[in-house]
């Protein structure tokens, strides 16, 4: 992580904030386009640059980079940037861009990369403001893209993108080595089609979505270093979210023998990833999820899985810091269904409930971070130090048995002997089983598990619960305090 160069990393970004980051005439608007690239890591060369009346007309330009990490480039046949009269600017291009990427294989293998072509007829944009303040709109009623990925230095198949009824605002601010940007995105739909070609696997399919909505905010100081962060310490940082509708999808995969198909969809999701010195954010979700995989090479014709929600967060401090910080940790997956030729290989009598089944485990807390993380060589282990967790929600719901639980914990870090390396907890955690002694009895009906296991586990249950309010309901309360471990009172340790 820590040899990240931003500058990959955000080539997508830097070509459409670069496309629009004009000004009030269009010489200004062109200085400031050649100012960005450059920040980047960018060369920027043209064939001409000429006034014609009130247009500055760019011929031939190309955007290109060549360092240690591959090689890439932007090119264009023309751009028109013309003087509206009123203080803004707009912008027509070609409608038609060429674009290449390579990246040095690994040892003994050639490069990989990819070539290609973006059609854009109809793309058009306002610009306003001044050099270090501009907004802008930009409309692309379609954006076709044909790229053809290299592997070990041939062809390896074709993908096609079609963008459709797009439009795009930003706000580009400050100096060129330090913009920033707070942007938006929206399309009315996109749709992949791919073949994909190596050695030992063709794929073709499709893939739709709808309704994309996509933001964005960022920091552009650093974005130039080698080392993320060096980038990060000179004020690099980015926030971007995406959301979108109906997806669908379709592959047809082929190894030589058998062949398989996947296809599946879903209602919606979204997407988020952040970054700055202080602190790192991935998140996701997805709605209304289903998924069918068919193949000769399964015992029976088709298998499905579905589910109704699913969720995952991580936010985790990053940067030294004097007090403690906070972290929080989400996963769950809400009615997940599969289908019942699944079922039947696990369970052909159909002893088990074919509930959905669901696992949410939901946490957060503090840590004392002793270092800079992204600066931690690779290989050494992270200096920090947990100060205290929370158990928000933990759920965990399958085959008519449910474990639910909720708690809090604080650490001291001076005491690492009495838990033999951790630091000493203090806190609880409260827990409920419903329908548990049933599930396990009719898990050794199953013959999955024998009669001597189940006694064991049921002396286990025995010591850590007791008989709660319902049928067939157990619940424990485990406790960490005065440097023993106690289930219900009973200390353990």
């Amino acid at each position: 992580m820590k040899h990240w160069k931003l500058a990959g990393t955000t080539a997508i970004l830097a070509i459409v904030a670069a496309t629009a980051a004009q000004a009030v005439t269009p010489e200004e608007v062109w200085q400031n386009w050649q100012d960005f690239y450059t920040s980047s890591g960018s060369t920027v060369t043209t064939g001409s640059v000429a006034r014609d009346g009130d247009t500055l007309v760019i011929t031939d330009f190309k955007a290109a980079t060549d360092d240690e990490s591959g090689t890439s480039s932007t090119t264009f046949a023309e751009i028109r940037l013309t003087d509206n009269g009123d203080g803004s600017v707009a912008v027509t291009m070609s409608d038609e861009m060429f674009f290449a990427f390579e990246a040095p294989g690994l040892e003994g293998e050639q490069s990989n990369g990819a070539t290609g072509s973006a059609k854009m007829p109809g793309l058009s944009g306002i610009v306003s403001g001044s050099v270090d303040d501009m907004a802008y709109d930009f409309t692309m009623p379609s954006v076709d893209v044909t790229m053809v990925p290299m592997e070990n230095g041939a062809p390896a198949g074709e993908v096609k993108l079609l963008l459709t009824d797009s439009t795009s605002r930003y706000q580009l601010s400050g100096p060129a080595d330090a913009k920033v940007l707070d942007g938006r995105v929206t399309a009315a739909s996109i749709a992949v089609n791919l073949t994909v070609k190596d050695a030992d696997t063709d794929v073709t399919g499709s893939l739709n979505v709808a309704d994309l909505d996509g933001k964005i905010m960022g920091n552009m100081a650093g974005i130039e270093e080698d080392d993320i962060a060096d980038g990060l310490a000179k004020g690099f940082g980015m926030d971007m979210a995406l959301s979108y509708g109906a997806l669908n999808y379709e592959f047809d995969m082929s190894d030589g023998s058998a062949p398989a198909n996947l296809m599946g969809g879903s209602e919606g999701g979204s997407f988020q990833f952040a970054m700055d010195a202080a602190r790192i954010l991935f998140a996701g979700s997805g709605n209304s999820v289903s998924a069918t995989l068919s193949s000769a090479d399964l015992p029976f014709p088709e298998v499905k899985l579905s589910y109704a929600e699913s969720g995952f967060k991580l936010l985790m401090p990053i940067s030294k810091g004097d007090a403690t910080q906070d972290f929080s940790f989400l996963t769950k997956l809400v009615d997940l269904q599969m289908s019942e030729e699944i079922w039947s290989l696990l369970d052909p009598t159909g002893t088990l409930p074919r509930d959905p089944a669901t696992l949410v485990i939901d946490t957060s807390g503090q840590a004392l971070v002793k270092s800079d993380l992204m600066a931690t060589p690779d290989g050494a282990q992270p200096d920090a130090e947990l100060h205290s967790l929370t158990v928000n929600d933990l759920t965990a719901r399958v085959a008519g048995a449910e474990l639910t639980g909720n708690g809090a914990f604080t650490f001291d870090n001076t005491d690492l002997t009495t838990y033999g390396g951790m630091p000493a907890p203090t806190g609880k955690l409260d827990l409920k089983l419903v329908g548990g002694n049933t599930l396990l009895d009719k898990l050794v009906s199953m013959g999955l598990i024998g009669e001597e296991e189940a006694m064991g586990a049921r002396m286990m249950i025995a010591m850590f619960a007791n008989p709660g309010a319902g049928e067939d309901e157990l619940t424990s309360v485990l406790e960490f305090r005065d440097k023993g471990f106690f289930a219900n009172g009973q200390q353990l340790q």
